[in-house]
């Protein structure tokens, strides 16, 4: 059978000190509107007389609808009852004597911290007497929709509402109670002025939560409101986390008679409790690094980190109204803060901590971003002379870069850390000076244009010169010399030495320095 799927009905909390045995007995009020609220949930109708109803503006709207065929309906089977938590679904098992549900629909709202349920259902037959059943979960229950045993999925603190009338009165009688562990608690009374409701009187137009509009005939439709705070249900501006909701037919008002039909459970909505979302950007987006973070006002991590190759968003869920902070650590290495921003009402910013200010219903989303910080390396070759040299070869952080006219060449978008220099070929006409590998720390934020030459690692190559020295005997086999080409130290140079009628010396490569050619001519 169809139900609407919605996100978790978030309900302001539940909170027991001990599993106490607790409900509590509603006597329907009738007149206005139950107070603190524009819901009309005494007039038996779908329609709006100036406030909210069913078909005009409930809040946080979720309904279902039953099989209606009897022969495919599905019941709870073998003498089910209330307490069970192992109950039985069969199909086509439902007497006529019993009511046979049709639609259901649960709505809610915080007003001023108090929370507000709505419920409604609409009935197949008229049999007279009503006894249905609300449950309300905080976690998803197992599919009722197939024949079979099944494990009710029950947590201490989860609503059964009952909504009874007799046959000839429009007004009902509301109960509630709590499960306990094991079973669900006995009843109390409480005074009408924390609820109202009423069946129909005269035939409605039914359409609860948008199925097409059926006629219903007087009691076949019903409605309730109920004020949980007033009803000391819950507590004032807390929270407990609601999920899921089914109808059920008891054939009695006694609690122990059978369990018959019901509609199977849907997922409820509505946010009461506050929501903080914190999520982490770099830019460029993506990078894999981790930013650390800290909390106040009791968040659950009170410290954790995001990254935003990995992990990236921290939800803080369910909690109590209260002012939380969370605060961006100090940046790691290579990252600066740029921007923190919050949405939500109760968000705010300022610097790097992040404020959330829970109210019921609060949903808050602040976004860190940091920067990377991007370096440069930028190298300047010269001759020992001072003029730049273009045509200088490079590496720098592994890219191989060559000089420019102005004798420069950079890498820049380095993030920061330790990167290696190393000039790998001098230009034409030039010595490669310094063979040595450099390491060189990146650690400001900077392109190449923001590093001038007298700010680049400097390089210097020396010029290099070419010399010949050659004779010639002028009559063949009349001379012979030989040619001697050595430095200051005395070193032979080029092809030195060279013997002969017509030898010929040449050094090529010569850096600056005082270099000596002897000639002897022998005749």
């Amino acid at each position: 059978m169809p139900a609407r799927k919605r996100r978790p009905w978030l309900l302001t909390g539940l909170a027991l000190t001990t599993v106490a045995l607790f409900a509590v007995v509603f006597v329907a009020a009738s007149g206005a509107n139950l107070s603190g609220s524009t819901f009309e949930g005494n007039d038996g109708n779908l329609v709006s007389n100036g406030g909210t109803d069913w078909s005009a503006g409930a809040p946080n709207l979720s309904a279902g609808q039953d099989v209606q065929n009897k022969q495919a309906d599905n019941s709870f089977g073998n003498g089910t009852k209330e307490d069970d938590n192992t109950p039985t679904v069969v199909t086509g098992s439902i007497p006529n004597s019993k009511a046979n549900l049709a639609r259901f629909a649960i709505a809610n709202e915080n007003i001023g911290g108090d929370e507000y349920m709505y419920l409604a259902w609409s009935r197949e037959d008229q049999s007279g007497t009503v006894n249905f059943d609300f449950e309300i979960n905080a976690g998803q229950q197992p599919d009722l929709t197939t024949p079979g045993q099944k494990t009710l999925n029950r947590a201490v603190n989860d609503l059964l509402i009952n909504y009874s009338f007799q046959g000839g009165s429009n007004t009902p009688t509301l109960t509630v109670r709590k499960w306990a562990g094991s079973a669900w608690g006995p009843e109390a009374t409480i005074s009408s002025n924390c609820s109202e409701g009423a069946t129909n009187s005269a035939a409605v137009s039914e359409n609860l939560g948008g199925f097409p509009a059926v006629s219903r005939p007087a009691q076949q439709f019903g409605e309730a409101a109920i004020n949980l705070v007033c009803a000391g249900v819950v507590q004032h501006n807390a929270c407990q986390t609601f999920s899921s909701a089914y109808v059920k037919s008891r054939s009695s008002t006694s609690f122990t008679s059978e369990v018959k039909d019901f509609i199977a459970p849907i997922h409820i909505s509505g946010n009461n409790c506050g929501k903080l979302t914190i999520i982490k950007h770099t830019s460029p987006s993506g990078l894999n690094q981790a930013f650390g973070y800290h909390t106040t006002g009791g968040l659950s991590p009170g410290t954790f980190s995001l990254n935003d190759a990995a992990t990236n968003t921290q939800v803080f869920d369910n909690l109590q109204p209260g002012t939380y902070t969370v605060s961006e650590d100090a940046d790691p290495t290579g990252f600066a803060f740029a921007s923190l921003n919050c949405v939500g009402a109760g968000g705010s910013s300022a610097g790097r901590i992040a404020t959330a200010v829970i109210v019921g219903g609060s949903d808050i989303t602040c976004t860190y971003i940091n920067n990377q910080q991007l370096g440069a390396i930028k190298v300047l070759k010269s001759s020992v002379k001072g003029q730049a040299l273009a045509g200088a070869v490079f590496s720098i952080a592994g890219q191989s870069k060559t000089t420019g006219a102005d004798g420069t060449a950079c890498v820049d978008h380095l993030p920061f850390g330790s990167y290696d220099v190393q000039e790998t070929a001098a230009p034409a006409g030039y010595s490669r000076d310094d063979t040595s590998v450099h390491s060189v720390s990146v650690n400001v934020n900077q392109d190449c244009s923001g590093i001038s030459a007298a700010q680049a690692l400097a390089f210097n190559d020396t010029p290099l010169t070419d010399i010949t020295a050659t004779a010639h005997s002028e009559a063949p086999g009349g001379t012979s010399s030989s040619i001697h080409c050595v430095d200051a130290s005395s070193a032979e140079q080029g092809n030195s030495p060279q013997s002969g009628e017509n030898p010929a010396v040449a050094a090529n490569g010569l850096a600056p320095g005082t270099y000596t050619c002897t000639i002897v001519v022998d005749p």
